[in-house]
């Protein structure tokens, strides 16, 4: 399998923030430890190995840890989880307009709100102000204000009653079975 799903983020304004290419793994393939859950079949899950060259507006800079991202579609989130080799360091949920996904790629706005979700479950809101600051900014429409802070206030209570959408998340990856899939011999 070649690195071949495309992924663009964006500013609300339209603006290119960065791009980089993902494998996306098949929806039945177990990863690691995750939970098999209800609801998230539709997700889009994607590797990105360490090494992966992320490409920024300010630079291209190679992505220290091993990452899972899930994009769900219409879900104000995505997830991305950051692993040392195969264990879990913490999980970004960022909120973002729902991605237009595709065949072999996605885009989505990144609104400017994120959240570090450690594997104990505590977690720490971390850019309420930039939100806020560049909603006033960019002139953030009524329904993207609303539905960024309903989703903030979605993953926060999933984080709280440890329940959903954070089971999608392996605490430990199997990297034998990540590497095969991706580098079939």
């Amino acid at each position: 399998m070649q690195r071949d799903f495309f992924v663009e983020s964006r500013s609300y304004d339209k603006l290119l923030r960065g791009t980089w290419r993902a494998y996306k793994l098949n929806g039945e393939l177990q990863i690691g430890n995750e939970q098999a859950a209800t609801g998230h079949d539709e997700c889009i899950r994607l590797w990105l190995p360490a090494g992966t060259p992320m490409n920024w507006a300010s630079g291209t800079r190679k992505l220290r840890n091993n990452c899972v991202q899930f994009f769900w579609p219409d879900r104000w989130y995505m997830l991305s989880a950051f692993y040392n080799e195969d264990s879990l360091i913490h999980t970004y949920a960022n909120i973002i307009h729902p991605a237009q996904i595709m065949l072999d790629r996605l885009s989505y706005i990144d609104l400017d709100l994120s959240t570090l979700v450690k594997p104990d479950t505590s977690y720490e809101v971390l850019t309420q102000a930039e939100f806020d600051h560049m909603a006033a900014t960019l002139h953030y429409d009524e329904q993207t204000r609303v539905s960024s802070l309903m989703a903030l206030q979605t993953i926060t209570s999933t984080i709280q009653r440890s329940i959903g959408l954070f089971a999608a998340v392996p605490h430990r990856l199997n990297l034998s079975q990540l590497h095969s899939t991706c580098n079939p011999s």
